[in-house]
């Protein structure tokens, strides 16, 4: 259900990217839109002023990040270049602090930051990824002199995932209609890296997802297909990834509505969910195991318009949902 409490505008334009704390006690709602705002929300705060927005960036906040070690710093990274950290526990003095910047070229132009991996790998290092075909892994409890920039695309990086279970392995997804692994361990050396596995495509891959065992992996992309591989049991490390089920689905959201992101179900190999372009307006919630079976639609009359991304608590039951109006919308 989605009560009218459960509804709140966060930034005044599109949201870009959506955040969910860990927080066992309450639901803090994060979320980034397309002029550089951050938006806080405390669900449960009522009418004492419940919403706070900051303005860290200059341009669309592409990712937002509250790692599971790290459970009171809010990281966001943007098209501007730069990763910034806000302390949630600073209270009203709190400002985000970068603790990234994209190098410049020689014309002053920097790489655009498109997303943030929503777990730490091995070693504790998120991945950052980068316009230009790279990812850049990060210690945010380091200084940012010491992250290491590993060229992995010839394209744009949309998205990255940690594996659950093997977190050396790196999943990406790239504008160059793959998806590709990486064993992060052996990135270094100067060497060309060299993927675990790459899998085609048919257009431009907006979002890449390990299950929750690490087996299986679900991805978004532009030519209509949500998809499902498994790799036969290898936690992510395994080179031959088999499609599992390919369910059609409408992903052409245009240049107003924000690129749908598919998300497992919180702790799941199995259910999937996605945003939808149907009406009543909604999310659709699959069965991979059922061969993508549309296993049910969450469309409360509350919710008039396209939500893009999903965010899930990883320990209460709520889902929260975003719009291109800069609202949210908190199932419970």
């Amino acid at each position: 259900t989605v009560d009218e409490d459960d509804i709140a505008k966060l930034v005044p334009e599109r949201i870009f990217s959506l955040e969910v704390s860990p927080s066992p006690s309450k639901l803090i709602v994060a979320a980034g839109d397309t002029w550089g705002r951050v938006g806080l929300w405390d669900v449960g705060a009522g009418d004492d002023t419940p919403v706070a927005t900051f303005e860290p960036h200059s341009r669309p906040v592409a990712g937002m990040r509250i790692l599971p070690h790290m459970p009171h710093q809010l990281l966001s990274c943007s098209h501007d270049g730069s990763v910034r950290c806000l302390d949630l526990g600073g209270a009203g003095a709190s400002s985000f602090v970068e603790v990234y910047r994209a190098p410049e070229d020689g014309d002053g132009e920097h790489p655009m930051l498109h997303g943030l991996s929503r777990t730490a790998g091995e070693g504790g290092a998120i991945a950052i990824c980068r316009s230009d075909g790279a990812v850049v892994l990060l210690d945010p409890r380091a200084p940012s002199a010491g992250a290491a920039v590993r060229q992995l695309h010839e394209k744009k990086i949309f998205s990255a995932d940690f594996s659950p279970e093997a977190p050396q392995v790196l999943a990406t997804a790239s504008l160059d209609r793959t998806v590709a692994l990486w064993d992060v361990r052996a990135l270094g050396g100067g060497k060309k890296a060299k993927a675990l596995a790459t899998i085609e495509h048919g257009l431009s891959v907006t979002a890449v997802r390990f299950s929750a065992s690490g087996g299986r992996l679900l991805t978004t992309c532009n030519d209509n297909l949500l998809r499902v591989f498994d790799g036969g049991g290898a936690k992510g490390g395994g080179t031959a990834w088999a499609l599992q089920t390919a369910v059609k689905h409408n992903n052409k959201t245009g240049r107003y509505i924000t690129c749908f992101q598919a998300e497992w179900q919180r702790g799941s190999d199995d259910g999937f969910l996605c945003g939808s372009l149907e009406h009543p307006r909604g999310i659709d919630v699959y069965s991979a195991d059922g061969g993508g079976a549309l296993r049910e639609r969450l469309e409360p009359d509350a919710v008039g318009s396209v939500v893009s991304l999903i965010a899930q608590h990883p320990s209460r039951p709520e889902l929260v949902a975003s719009n291109s109006g800069g609202k949210c919308f908190v199932w419970r």
